[in-house]
Order: structure tokens, then C-alpha cells, then sequence
């Protein structure tokens, strides 16, 4: 099961609904993060498992895109984990967003 996720910083700024992990009919070939654009500044979804991944995206399991020394929980999807605090905000420019999970999809 995946997660639906969703990005928000005390700045005011959120993400659209995102996908985090895979669902039943793609976890053996798709594993679906959230990922910063750094043409746009915009957090969209990147499959980390895609043979062609675009080399503009920055996936949010890039430790430079989170506080090193932050101990906060992190969301799993297999091996690939998410920190849910702390994680570099595109509106505020700060490690002062967090991933929350809305819900689980299939």
C-alpha cells in the first residue's frame, strides 16, 4: 500500500495531494516520493525507480533537502524512507516543512 501525503510549512505553503510508496499493481517496478523541481521550485512526484529519472528533480530522500540533525519520524514505503519534519520548504527557504499522511491508496 501507498501513502497520499501532503506537504505543509508554518510559512503557508502546501503541496497538492501526493503520492508516497507504490500500490499493489506497481511495487515490484515503482516507488513514488516527493520530489523538488529545481527549475520550478515546485514539489511534485518522482518514481526513484524509473529508468529514466529527470535530472532536474531532487528527490525529498536526498539528505540535502532535510535538517541534519533533526530525530523526527520518518514515513517507510519498503526501503525508501521520508522524513515527516524538517525537510526544506520552496516557499520560506527554510527545513521547516512537514509530510503528513492523508490516507493509504492501492
Amino acid at each position: 500500500m501507498g501513502e497520499i501525503i501532503k506537504g505543509i510549512c508554518k510559512c503557508g505553503y502546501q503541496t497538492k495531494e501526493l503520492k508516497f510508496g507504490a500500490g499493489m499493481a506497481d511495487f515490484e517496478h515503482s516507488r513514488t516520493v516527493p520530489a523538488i523541481s529545481m527549475m520550478t521550485a515546485e514539489i511534485v512526484e518522482l518514481d526513484i525507480l524509473s529508468k529514466s529519472p529527470n535530472p532536474q528533480l531532487v528527490p525529498y530522500t536526498d539528505p540535502r533537502l532535510h535538517d541534519q540533525y533533526c530525530t523526527c519520524t520518518r514515513l517507510e514505503a519498503w526501503d525508501t524512507l521520508l522524513p515527516t519534519e524538517r525537510n526544506y520548504c520552496p516557499g520560506c527557504h527554510q527545513f521547516s516543512l512537514g509530510f503528513e499522511s492523508l490516507g493509504l491508496y492501492d
